[in-house]
């Protein structure tokens, strides 16, 4: 099994060799001295450069994004929206331009993510220029003063990467609420090193953030996560996302990572990718089940599957009477779940904002190696399976049969670790540290 996972996605040397060429990485990624001199004088620029927006009239901010499910801004877009100072707007380009993933699945999530952001009402630039086939320099086109990257990783092309932006104030709002132990991969890339502002969670991050990166951090601030920002606000009213039943039922989401290739050791989707079928089955009558895998996962299974099994098997979830295939955003899906399935990072934090059941699925007895500190506290949180028959008890007895003894641990946690601070929210937190950048206040 383990080398049929290997070859879910490239890790060859000619891989890192390709990335290093593109990104021009030899000297400032790689000799230390040369990188600590760099991430400092990176950041001089940088404040230097928001500093000289003091007196603009109206600032041009630039969000960057690849994947639908890598957004979690949208209170932090509307408020710059709603605010006269600032004008901002979604970059929208192609995800694994060096991956060897399939060309056509790369465009198709380019086109899910441009509807994504057009169905949100938010201002848009696909900047590809169709009559010379290449994709612009945004700098040279849109000339933005601030950009928010919502990816740490050079997994699309150099010229939208961090380094391609020393001249202007950068900000880094994570795709996901960090409870993994994945080291430098968290805090010490060299993107986490060089943006102007790594935005975090809770203390317990920022006391990693210093530990781990090498520019101590420096440029790391606590604002909670933008991205569980709509879960704390009572006056949202999700949408019903799930399918019409002739009668009510529970409402589970299975939502597997898709870490098929070994690296994280998260992913347990291939070991109860078909049970999981046959349950969503036996259970019709009584459960709805909505298929919500990683992005990323349909990329790795097309490799490893072959497209043609990989279409069949997301269209049985998509098309039976009792399921469904999210792709997309993932907010209104958690807010009318009863329950939900998993063995992701992020969504082992996200899904307590919620305070519903839910269960974790693991393939070994290694769990606590995985997680961070909070994280480790939020796995506690959860029913946890390592089964077809785990998963089962957890359908019929908590879900169906609403024992939930774990309700009160969800409860703690959540009043612990995930309340605003000081009541002030995530975005409005974002907000007033690039006001302080800009009007000189950081160092």
């Amino acid at each position: 099994m383990k080398e049929q996972r290997n070859k879910s996605y490239d890790t060859s040397m000619s891989y890192r060799l390709r990335l290093i060429w593109a990104y021009k990485d030899v000297v400032r990624n790689h000799v230390p001295m040369v990188t600590k001199w760099y991430i400092k004088a990176f950041r001089r620029s940088q404040l230097k450069a928001a500093r000289r927006l003091q007196n603009k009239e109206r600032i041009e901010v630039a969000f960057m994004l690849t994947i639908p499910g890598m957004w979690k801004s949208d209170y932090l877009f509307r408020a710059m929206r709603d605010n006269p100072r600032y004008h901002p707007y979604v970059v929208i380009y192609p995800y694994s331009w060096y991956k060897g993933f399939s060309r056509e699945e790369v465009d198709a999530t380019l086109q899910r993510t441009v509807k994504f952001v057009a169905d949100k009402g938010f201002e848009y630039v696909v900047p590809y220029d169709a009559n010379r086939g290449r994709w612009e320099d945004i700098k040279k086109t849109l000339n933005p003063d601030v950009v928010i990257f919502s990816s740490p990783y050079k997994d699309h092309l150099p010229q939208y990467f961090v380094y391609h932006f020393r001249d202007r104030l950068t900000c880094y709002v994570p795709y996901a609420f960090l409870g993994l132990n994945m080291g430098g991969d968290n805090y010490d890339l060299i993107f986490h090193n060089l943006v102007g502002f790594y935005f975090l969670e809770t203390q317990m991050h920022l006391e990693d953030a210093i530990g781990r990166s090498r520019c101590h951090g420096a440029n790391s601030v606590v604002t909670g996560f933008p991205g569980t920002e709509v879960f704390l606000r009572s006056d949202y009213r999700p949408t019903d996302v799930w399918k019409a039943q002739e009668h009510p039922k529970k409402r589970i989401i299975w939502a597997p990572h898709h870490t098929i290739d070994d690296t994280l050791q998260l992913s347990t989707f291939l070991l109860c990718c078909d049970e999981m079928l046959l349950l969503a089955k036996k259970y019709k009558d009584q459960v709805q089940f909505a298929f919500k895998p990683h992005q990323l996962l349909k990329f790795k299974l097309q490799k490893l599957w072959g497209e043609e099994r990989t279409k069949n098997y997301y269209d049985q979830w998509a098309t039976m009477e009792n399921t469904q295939l999210e792709e997309t955003s993932y907010v209104d899906l958690f807010l009318t779940s009863d329950a939900m399935i998993h063995d992701c990072g992020s969504f082992t934090t996200e899904y307590l904002f919620v305070n519903k059941p839910v269960m974790y699925l693991t393939h070994d007895d290694h769990y606590a190696e995985r997680f961070n500190r909070i994280g480790l506290k939020a796995f506690g949180c959860h029913y946890q399976g390592c089964n077809i028959a785990d998963v089962e008890r957890f359908v019929r007895d908590t879900v169906v049969g609403n024992e939930d003894p774990k309700a009160a641990d969800r409860k703690q946690f959540f009043d612990t670790y995930l309340k605003p601070i000081d009541n002030m929210m995530p975005s409005e937190r974002v907000i007033m540290e690039i006001e302080k950048a800009i009007n000189g206040e950081i160092q």
